[in-house]
């Protein structure tokens, strides 16, 4: 079976959208199916190595993660299911409106396309007028949560189409991530610090994450804590200069991007992760899970889908979204308590486990089966 996968960006650029897609393609592989990512080529990136399966295609044009791609439908059906990872606008539009000419189109829907400026309002009419239109032509719409599905624009495309609505996590490899020594000493943070960790982009397609907020909470905890902080982006500056303008430079670490021996060096040397993102542009919470499979409680925002990752009271803490005194506050009382954490991060990374990689692939294995037969 010859899959394609379509994304608005693949690695090495940054996004959790191309991150799974690649994730996705490789299990299959690794199963013996003949899967291919192709996305948009990226100037920043040109000279990076990609992965034998990526394949980048030279956009006619491309406005931040949205591109015309040439020749799209003649390749596509060179397949025998193509399946495309949306939000993709440029793409997902003349796929879908030809998907008579095409073979059967699985769709994972991510999450809403969300932008507090003018962006915000042209996602918004795009959702409300032409969105419902494009879905109808996929042959499955798979959802990392139907917390999220039925509190996103997806809700009334739901009712309607439930029978093509598929509920599929994504997933952690929990023999890559999991608990172990940490190693502090790489990352310049004391033994005896209580430590927390961000991991998330740092550019403006990932302003929702609400970096701001966790550097405006972190500054008003007491005992010296640390902050790493790993990603990049166009945004990382602003950080680090909010960061000086609090006067915690010392204590939060810009890592950077990692490799994964690295970022799992990362989880482990810390106390608390945190995820402190804004809004429903965060949909599941790839970072939180492999975090939780690392044996760490986390802190996170209380948003549809997030929530099925994070359990109150159970793995973690969840606060509402931008209440930087409720951050605050949560991360505090972990600091406070230590049995509490090791409670928690028992109980995380137990619950990791039952979002394991292998069972993803089935899950699309079994999918692409049902499309085709």
């Amino acid at each position: 079976m010859k899959i394609l996968h379509l994304s608005c960006v693949a690695p090495p650029e940054i996004g959790g959208i191309g991150r799974t897609a690649a994730l996705e393609v490789a299990g299959l592989r690794a199963r013996g199916l003949d899967a291919k990512l192709m996305a948009p080529a990226s100037k920043k990136h040109a000279d990076e190595q990609e992965k034998s399966f990526i394949e980048k295609v030279k956009p006619v044009l491309r406005i931040g993660n949205a591109s015309l791609l040439p020749g799209i439908l003649e390749r596509a059906r060179a397949f025998d299911v193509i399946h495309l990872h949306y939000p993709f606008y440029g793409v997902a539009e003349p796929l879908l409106l030809n998907s008579h000419k095409l073979p059967p189109i699985v769709l994972t829907y991510h999450m809403d396309a969300v932008d507090p400026g003018i962006k915000g309002w042209i996602f918004f009419l795009h959702q409300l007028l032409l969105q419902p239109h494009l879905l109808k032509h996929a042959s499955r719409i798979i959802v990392s949560s139907f917390d999220y599905a039925h509190r996103s624009a997806l809700r009334l495309f739901f009712v309607d189409h439930a029978d093509r609505m598929v509920e599929l996590p994504f997933g952690v490899d929990t023999d890559v991530f999991c608990p172990g020594p940490g190693k502090r000493e790489r990352f310049m943070i004391p033994e005896e610090a209580f430590t927390l960790l961000f991991v998330g982009g740092l550019d403006k397609a990932h302003a929702f994450k609400g970096v701001s907020q966790l550097l405006e909470a972190f500054a008003e905890i007491e005992g010296e804590p640390h902050l790493m902080i790993v990603g990049d982006g166009d945004l990382r500056a602003s950080y680090e200069m909010r960061a000086a303008d609090l006067g915690i430079t010392k204590r939060v670490h810009f890592l950077g991007r990692l490799d994964q021996d690295s970022l799992v060096d990362a989880y482990r040397s810390a106390d608390v992760f945190v995820f402190p993102s804004l809004s429903k542009a965060e949909a599941f919470g790839l970072a939180a899970l492999e975090a939780e499979a690392c044996g760490l409680p986390v802190v996170a925002s209380d948003l549809p889908g997030v929530r099925t990752v994070v359990l109150q009271g159970q793995t973690g803490t969840l606060v509402p979204p931008g209440d930087v005194g409720a951050l605050r506050d949560a991360i505090d009382l972990l600091r406070l308590d230590p049995p509490a954490r090791s409670r928690l991060a028992e109980a995380a990374t137990a619950h990791a486990t039952s979002f394991v990689w292998e069972k993803h692939i089935d899950g699309l294995i079994q999918v692409y089966r049902e499309v085709c037969a």
